[in-house]
């Protein structure tokens, strides 16, 4: 499997710098990477700002400066692989979240993953949204080996089952997820992601 819409450098497992970065060949001016410590106040912002998060339950606990520190050790966390979050940059600015919010593996032995993404207010109906998230799907399955993601919202969150609705036409799930409150959910399998043009 070879991109034509992204090119990445990826060194999750070094042993003292760990980094990634994807870039857009699609939009040039859009990058995810990993996040750093001065995107501290920017990721502040973002996950305090009630139009970003909402009802979000896993925004919950966010609101300090200590709290975006420990959440940016996280993310920097990459042994064991249990998530490859990023931080969504256009134009030279973060403006907002995505990546694969946690990694597991079934019973089975395959790797499974939750994917999602935020964009801050001024940058939504551009289609960055879009972009971020199939750079982040594509890259679960391309680079990560995963065999299943899935993504997951509230019902309140029209803009994003738009997204998933219709932009990209999957069909979601209604559920009811008592830990982060979440309403729908479309899964997404590896051979489907492979033959559907948002691959492309």
């Amino acid at each position: 499997m070879t991109s034509t819409f992204y090119t990445h450098e990826s060194n999750l497992f070094h042993p003292t710098i760990q980094h990634f970065q994807i870039h857009s060949t699609t939009i040039p001016e859009l990058v995810l990477r990993n996040a750093t410590p001065a995107d501290g106040p920017i990721l502040l912002r973002l996950f305090t700002d009630v139009k970003n998060v909402g009802l979000d339950e896993s925004a919950a606990g966010l609101g300090t400066p200590e709290a975006i520190s420990d959440l940016i050790r996280q993310w920097n966390t990459f042994e064991p692989l249990e998530r490859v979050n990023a931080v969504i940059v256009y134009q030279g600015t973060v403006i907002g979240t995505g990546g694969i919010g946690w990694i597991s593996t079934t019973w089975q032995g395959k790797r499974i993953g939750n994917v999602g993404v935020m964009i801050d207010t001024p940058y939504r109906g551009k289609g960055l949204a879009y972009e971020a998230l199939r750079m982040s799907i594509d890259y679960a399955f391309r680079v990560l080996g995963m065999e299943l993601v899935d993504c997951s919202t509230r019902d309140e969150n029209k803009e994003f089952r738009g997204l998933m609705d219709r932009k990209f036409g999957f069909v979601g799930e209604r559920i009811k997820d008592l830990r982060f409150g979440n309403d729908w959910t479309w899964t997404i399998e590896r051979k489907a992601w492979e033959e559907c043009s948002h691959s492309k």
